[in-house]
């Protein structure tokens, strides 16, 4: 895509790699009850902007494999959020509109958000290691986590992704 504006997958990918290490030694450090920012879910959604489909759903399996191995949790659970994470961003993307790429992030993270923590609640539970009741978790856990990491996802987009994207010029 000559004339347009592209995701540098190489910066892409150590974004991912950074959020994944922020997710393992920041945000237990955050984390309040079942809230706390969700780096990798962030980091995912904002470097697979502008990527092909392949390549974004490896960088989220990347990501969330990464986490998985660094962190003491039960493994797959944050390389199946990264996955689903970086698909919702692809499907999201092919409908925004033009200038709207902070609310589209918001979505995105909003919609990942919620996902990755119905993951985290079910996947222990199908695992038979228990877990708390599922209605005290949607309204004390993921509600304002989907509000605390759609906040942070907005107001960070613009610098992340001024990082991360390239203008390439077109050449006559």
């Amino acid at each position: 895509m000559l004339g347009g504006v592209q995701t540098h997958i190489a910066r892409a990918a150590l974004l991912v790699a950074l959020a994944a290490l922020l997710e393992v030694a920041l945000s237990p450090l955050l984390t309040f009850g079942w809230v706390g920012p969700r780096f990798l879910i962030i980091g995912v959604v904002l470097a697979v902007m502008g990527l092909r489909e392949l390549q974004a759903l490896l960088l989220g399996f990347f990501g969330g494999v990464l986490t998985d191995a660094l962190s003491g949790g039960l493994f797959g659970v944050a390389a199946l959020g990264g996955v689903l994470a970086a698909a919702i961003s692809l499907r999201i993307e092919y409908t925004r509109r033009k200038g709207e790429m902070r609310l589209f992030v918001a979505q995105s993270t909003a919609a990942s958000v919620a996902i990755y923590d119905l993951i985290g609640l079910l996947a222990p539970l199908l695992a038979g290691q228990g877990g708390p009741s599922i209605t005290g978790y949607l309204v004390g856990g993921m509600i304002p986590d989907v509000l605390l990491n759609t906040l942070l996802a907005y107001l960070a987009s613009g610098f992340i992704l001024s990082l991360i994207t390239t203008k390439e010029e077109r050449w006559t």
